[in-house]
């Protein structure tokens, strides 16, 4: 028994020691590759894409942990080393999506492995989820850059709406991988009570499991690469810390990214790496109480419990996509803030920018198209206002919203005389 654990433990650093080698090199494989990029980059409608778009005067290192720091706080300034290492991937949403690709790749080979060899379901079931998770980069990388592009004869508002198909998408896969990983869970459930009855002696304990899994509706058997005879290693411990850590890791970096590109789709993908995480969490408290007391069935009671946190966090997401494919409002508090952002330009206001021509703002509304805003409102204006100094306002009261909300990218305007 130790010397298997002794294996296990070289070959997982092994395994570990080259996806680090392999995500440190992987900036230095395409210098060409870059140089085309860098050449062919655009600004696109005057949208800024962070570091992509600013020139830099200092140098970058080719190593990811020798990187220029640019004083953002730990999260941003890790985020920003990790968006020079992979600078030829396109924009930030593009390589921050890779990386996390690129992530999950390693620890689903790691994961799967581990499970095995250690005879732990709910590693095995966890690096499944983390090969779903494959896809669910995939389609982010490619919705985020569509959502980029401008707008065409076709899509004459833009392609803004593929983030939030993208978004659904992602939900979708998270509610079918809970649903998948709930069903494989309740499966060994029962199958480890199956057990524990037949081992027990008559009594009635033996009695009450017999009756729970004689009720329970079945599940078809189904087959497994490990014998569930054998106690769980604790070594596939060190395997379900690694999936936390690294998850929560992405999340941070992936949520920074998001946060300053606005963009729900990627957001969506750090919610996602955070449910990971919290998977990744409830498997290594699974493990270790199976280890501690191998008679209760805790490894597949784990897997059980994650899948209803992956089912809530996929089911959430889903309900804001939804609304905004259906071209749901934005909530009160959002019109509210759009609203008190045209104040200074009231006639009754003592602001410099204030327009003796705009007497009230009203009936403001607003539909988002992934992370864009769609902005119509009334504004009042005296029956005496021309169409010169209309055309005026209007351009105002455009500029002060987008100039103050970012995701605001086109502004509607009814005019309304009062006497």
């Amino acid at each position: 028994m130790t010397e298997a654990k002794v294996t296990i433990g070289c070959d997982t650093v092994c395994m570990l020691r080259s996806t680090l080698v392999l995500c440190h090199r992987r900036p230095l494989l395409y210098p060409a590759m870059r140089r085309s990029l860098s050449s062919q980059r655009k600004p696109v409608d005057g949208h800024a894409h962070g570091s992509d778009s600013t020139p830099h005067s200092h140098s970058h290192s080719h190593s990811v942990f020798s990187m220029h720091s640019h004083g953002h706080g730990t999260s941003n300034d890790t985020a920003e080393r990790l968006m020079a290492a992979f600078r030829g991937a396109g924009d930030r949403g593009s390589q921050i999506t890779l990386i996390g690709l690129f992530a999950n790749i390693s620890l689903t080979a790691v994961k799967g492995v581990a499970g095995y060899l250690t005879h732990s379901a709910a590693l095995i079931a966890d690096a499944g989820h983390s090969a779903g998770d494959l896809l669910g980069d995939s389609v982010t990388l490619i919705c985020w850059r569509l959502s980029r592009k401008p707008p065409s004869e076709m899509y004459p508002f833009g392609f803004a709406k593929f983030e939030t198909l993208g978004t659904t998408t992602v939900s979708l896969f998270l509610i079918g991988g809970a649903l998948g990983l709930g069903f494989h869970s309740y499966h060994l459930l029962l199958a480890a009570l199956t057990e524990t009855a037949t081992a027990l002696p008559s009594g009635p304990l033996q009695d009450l499991l017999t009756n729970v899994t004689t009720a329970a509706p079945s599940a078809p058997s189904m087959a497994h690469g490990h014998s569930h005879s054998h106690g769980v290693d604790p070594n596939a411990l060190w395997f379900a810390a690694l999936g936390v850590l690294s998850k929560e890791w992405l999340y941070r970096i992936t949520k920074t990214v998001a946060d300053q590109e606005n963009s729900s789709v990627l957001l969506a993908n750090a919610i996602h790496h955070r449910s990971d995480a919290y998977s990744s969490l409830v498997m290594f408290f699974a493990i270790l109480g199976t280890w501690w007391c191998p008679a209760l069935p805790l490894d597949p009671i784990g897997g059980m419990l994650v899948s209803l946190v992956i089912l809530r966090q996929g089911v959430g997401l889903l309900y804001g996509a939804w609304g905004d494919l259906t071209d749901a409002g934005v909530p009160l508090r959002t019109r509210q803030i759009l609203k008190r952002t045209l104040d200074p330009l009231l006639a009754s206001s003592s602001s410099s920018l204030s327009s003796p021509s705009l007497l009230a703002i009203r009936h403001v509304r607003g539909r988002r198209a992934g992370s864009l805003i769609f902005v119509d409102l009334v504004a009042e204006v005296p029956e005496t206002l021309t169409m010169h100094d209309a055309n005026i306002l209007e351009e105002k009261i455009t500029q002060t919203l987008k100039g103050t909300r970012k995701e605001v990218i086109e502004v509607r305007v009814k005019f309304q005389t009062v006497e």
